[in-house]
């Protein structure tokens, strides 16, 4: 008989209810006459693509065929095959950065400009001139905590602020005091300020408020306003949450709960509409850090998905948003051993060169391609665990005999050489919950071209209540269609 083992993350409250997790591997959703409608593959690996300084890859961004680094407290430029040049010194050299740009003045129209903020200062880099400053004077803001860009103009706000600035039209060194105004619907301070569907979207840590271009010169005041019933009841729990993707903007939502803000789960606005999408497995996830305003985010798309990639730093962990199929799952990168799951390498992300490229959180300079077929973490194991849903008789409770069980996983896809020749998959199962566990038994996944190995245990001893677990380790492509056991 067909039992449960394919599905995404959704650890409850209690092991109890539900402790199923997918932890590097994603639900694929197929059609109704595919050989099952879920099932669960691997999550893309990473390759060692360039070493950029040899800090923190605190941010990324492409302008002018180029992409733009952050590492450590230096920016830095970076081709398409790798080379990067030193074009400047910022003032901090740890968290993360916000950088736009206000487009190229040989296209037509622009600035030629990159503005790079840090929470302590604002600088600016041009294309063109290969000049490097910090910004200064006029109405700039004080420790600039994140940049966005509009029709032609920076906005950029002060951390604990109800106000934003904005720059001069594609002059991003000129800063009337004038052009400012405050997002004063609700007392609370801005904290994320993005651009999506020519609007723009001020989070701020209890509501947010979405605002047009009104057209009023930077000489007499703002060029924006804010568009008449666009106050939201949801706030921001972390500034660089936020990301722009599959139609709509995502963020760690709070709510204003007895004078104070209040965690309430992933929201995904779309059309001034919000919506919760985290459902309550992963917001109990999500409560039990003792930090998540420190979150960082970023949105991609790869085979077909559109995924919201958001990690905890000081919670050492990564949630994987699936906007495609509603799934979640987690991403790990399990440097120094895989007994212990932990976050992602990727600290921030870009799309580039073909390729996707994210940056080493840690202080070592490195960007790595991040790629579906890499099954390796550059060097580290990539281990992917699939933690089935509860089994148990649901009529009665009666206790189960498993006679045999089957994993129906793609195999025949061991390696030419190495580490992986005869890959393996290791077995364990839990009878209290996912509280303890047994074991761990392996079966060959299959050599290469061995396309109708079988993957099967046998005399797996008998439970009121059994939870699955499937670990692999080994560099090879992972893909699990379900599973089947024969049970009395």
């Amino acid at each position: 008989m067909k039992i449960p083992f394919v599905g995404g993350t959704y650890n409850a409250v209690s092991g109890a209810i539900d402790a199923s997790r997918a932890i590097n591997f994603y639900p694929e959703v197929s059609q109704e006459d595919s050989k099952s409608v879920v099932s669960v593959i691997g999550t893309p690996g990473t390759a060692l693509w360039a070493t950029v300084g040899s800090g923190v890859i605190r941010g990324q961004h492409i302008f002018n065929s180029v992409m733009f680094v952050v590492s450590g407290n230096k920016l830095y430029s970076v081709t398409t095959a790798g080379v990067s040049t030193e074009l400047g010194t910022l003032q901090t050299s740890t968290g993360p950065v916000s950088m736009k740009n206000n487009g190229l003045a040989s296209a037509g129209i622009g600035g030629n400009q990159l503005i790079v903020v840090d929470g302590t200062a604002g600088y600016l880099y041009n294309v063109a001139t290969s000049a490097f400053s910090t910004i200064s004077g006029g109405g700039f803001p004080a420790n600039p905590v994140m940049a966005a860009y509009m029709d032609g103009y920076f906005i950029v706000f002060g951390s604990g602020k109800m106000a934003y600035a904005v720059s001069n039209l594609y002059d991003g060194s000129t800063w009337n005091a004038l052009a400012t105004a405050s997002i004063i619907a609700s007392p609370d301070a801005i904290v994320s300020v993005i651009s999506a569907h020519n609007q723009l979207w001020f989070l701020k840590s209890e509501t947010s408020e979405v605002w047009y271009n009104a057209g009023t010169p930077t000489s007499q005041g703002s060029p924006f306003s804010r568009i008449a019933g666009s106050v939201i009841e949801f706030g921001n729990a972390a500034a660089f949450s936020v990301a722009h993707g599959a139609g709509a903007v995502f963020f760690l939502g709070s709510i204003r709960e007895n004078q104070g803000s209040k965690f309430v789960g992933v929201v995904k606005l779309a059309g001034n509409v919000p919506q919760v999408i985290s459902p309550p497995a992963i917001n109990y996830q999500i409560g039990q850090f003792a930090t998540i305003s420190d979150a960082i985010a970023y949105m991609y798309s790869d085979s077909g998905h559109q995924f919201y990639v958001l990690t905890f730093p000081t919670a050492n962990a990564t949630i994987v948003y699936d906007a495609t199929t509603n799934f979640w799952h987690e991403r790990s990168t399990y440097i120094g051993g895989a007994s212990s799951v932990r976050r992602h390498t990727g600290n921030c992300y870009a799309y580039f060169a073909g390729k996707h490229l994210v940056g080493d959180y840690r202080a070592n300079g490195k960007i790595y391609e991040m790629s579906a077929a890499t099954y390796d973490d550059a060097g580290y194991a990539l281990t992917s665990i699939r933690q089935a849903q509860h089994f148990a008789d649901k009529n009665d409770g009666r206790l189960l005999s498993y006679h045999r069980l089957h994993i129906d996983i793609e195999s025949g896809v061991g390696t030419q050489t190495g580490q992986g020749l005869d890959p393996q998959a290791g077995l364990s199962w839990s009878d209290d919950g996912a509280k303890t566990w047994s074991n761990e038994y392996y079966k060959s996944m299959g050599k290469i071209g061995e396309y109708k190995k079988r993957m099967s245990w046998k005399r797996l001893g008998a439970s009121r209540d059994r939870i699955f677990k499937l670990t692999i380790s080994d560099p090879v492509k992972r893909v699990i269609v379900g599973a089947f056991a024969d049970i009395t």
